[in-house]
């Protein structure tokens, strides 16, 4: 063997050992990473352990009865809206001004029913309304209104389920009194 080929052989036997000594030192950080997955592991019980003494059939419990405490409500809510008589708004007013007066002497007019018995009507049902009255039924005829709504106007209507006649007395279109009484005290 000649000096250069014993070189060749010594260098070649230097890189193969370097190449070991490096996948060596590379297996080592590996285990040492397998090494910290047990602990993982162990962690990982513990915190199974952990979740198992909590008490979940509690939570679940209370979230059905949540459930079923939210049902209730939307089926109450439900009834509400049922109940709810929609009132209709009072006629909005606009200003109507004459030729030669200033703004301020207007005349305010209703937009609404153009009649005062319209107007009467109207108003009798909505406060009936408001008062928690149902199915008003107006039985004085309304023609006799005045300009000025005046009338002392006979009604039947219902609270409760129970019937109720009685008088509605308007007075510049206004409600100005209401002597109700229920039909029920009227039987023997």
């Amino acid at each position: 063997m000649t000096v250069l080929q014993f070189s060749l052989f010594f260098v070649a036997l230097l890189v193969g050992y370097v190449l070991v000594h490096v996948r060596l030192v590379r297996f080592e950080e590996h285990l040492q990473k397998l090494a910290g997955i047990r602990t993982l592991d162990d962690r990982l019980k513990v915190l199974c352990d952990a979740l198992e003494k909590l008490k979940f059939e509690r939570i679940e419990g209370h979230l059905d009865r949540l459930h079923d405490d939210l049902e209730d409500l939307r089926e109450a809510t439900g009834n509400v809206r049922e109940a709810i008589v929609q009132i209709p708004p009072p006629p909005p007013s606009r200003v109507e001004e004459s030729s030669g007066e200033a703004p301020a002497t207007a005349v305010v007019a209703a937009s609404g029913p153009e009649s005062p018995a319209a107007r009467v009507l109207a108003l009798v049902e909505t406060r009936m309304l408001q008062l928690g009255y149902r199915n008003v039924e107006v039985l004085t005829d309304l023609g006799s209104v005045t300009e000025h709504g005046d009338a002392d106007v006979q009604v039947e209507c219902e609270q409760g389920g129970m019937p109720i006649k009685g008088r509605v007395q308007v007075r510049n279109f206004g409600v100005r009194d209401l002597a109700l009484k229920s039909v029920a005290p009227m039987f023997p």
